[in-house]
């Protein structure tokens, strides 16, 4: 603020700088009370955030990756595995519920080719029994054995190829019917694809293309614009089709800047030519949709 002393004594101050500072004060203190807001929020992420961290950098006890250089695992041989199940005297709590036990002295044997129900309410630890054999976890006491070895010494990549897990609600990926097929086995023939889709009834409906909704993405209408210009053109013309196109092609990129999921052909499909053993209809190379949105729920 400028001032300037007079002659007598008195201080002069220009009315400019008094309305200067008034106006500071008034929206310093606005502001400065609206960040002291803030301050409880901030003692909150910090705290959520030393718990994040804290679970994350908290070593798994069973690694799948770490599993890979431990020399001393069984190999097994899945398409040799006969299928016998034993849980002896198997007691389990899980980890964040230490003080209640979900399966006490369970004890069960399922042999090869049998088909067996799990039956009950929730929370009597139908799900806890697959993810212990899945060796998600591991029992606190007991042990569980397939063919008559203890899981704990089986190569875990091998004990979880040779279990197939269907879960509840399937996990279905933005990608290609043909690429979800292939997270499970990654170096599959198309004959085996093909095969599976066969032994699941599933390839009526992805031979005829008989899926319930569109893609209504932007991306997923550029890809059905392609798939189908031939006859778009012929209906439209040519320049209508790529003005239509460019327009598409520009809702993408605003999806792709407001952070939608964009899938890329071929991404998860990087097998050599030679498993490409057979020729798969144009069904299994219709995206899913995000969370399989095209698909019903039997479908997917």
């Amino acid at each position: 603020m400028k001032d300037s002393t007079n002659e007598d004594g008195t201080m002069s101050i220009n009315p400019e700088d008094v309305f200067i500072a008034i106006f500071a004060i008034m929206f310093g203190a606005s502001h400065g009370g609206t960040a002291a807001g803030f301050g409880p929020d901030m003692g909150k992420a910090g705290a959520a955030a030393e718990r994040v961290f804290k679970i994350i950098e908290c070593p798994s006890t069973i690694d799948a990756i770490a599993i890979n250089s431990e020399t001393n695992k069984i190999r097994i041989d899945p398409s040799k595995v006969e299928g016998r199940i034993e849980f002896k005297d198997v007691w389990f709590r899980y980890p964040t519920r230490k003080e209640d036990f979900v399966l006490r002295g369970l004890n069960i044997t399922v042999n090869p080719n049998e088909s067996v129900a799990l039956v009950g309410e929730s929370g009597c630890g139908k799900s806890t029994f697959v993810n212990l054999l899945m060796r998600f976890y591991d029992p606190d006491h007991g042990q569980i054995l397939l063919d008559g070895k203890d899981i704990k010494d089986i190569n875990l990549h091998d004990l979880r190829n040779a279990i197939s897990l269907v879960m509840q609600e399937p996990i279905i990926f933005n990608y290609s019917i043909l690429e979800n097929i292939l997270y499970g086995k990654s170096d599959a023939k198309n004959s085996e694809v093909y095969e599976a889709t066969t032994i699941a009834n599933a390839n009526e409906f992805i031979e005829k293309g008989d899926f319930v909704a569109l893609d209504d993405s932007a991306q997923g209408l550029v890809s059905a614009m392609k798939e189908n210009e031939v006859r778009i053109v012929e209906m439209i013309g040519k320049e209508k089709y790529d003005e239509e196109c460019e327009i598409l092609n520009k809702f993408v990129e605003f999806e792709k800047g407001n952070g939608a999921f964009q899938y890329v052909e071929g991404a998860v499909d990087t097998r050599p030519d030679n498993l490409k053993d057979m020729e798969l209809s144009k069904g299994f190379k219709t995206q899913c949709g995000i969370k399989g949105g095209k698909l019903s729920g039997g479908q997917k």
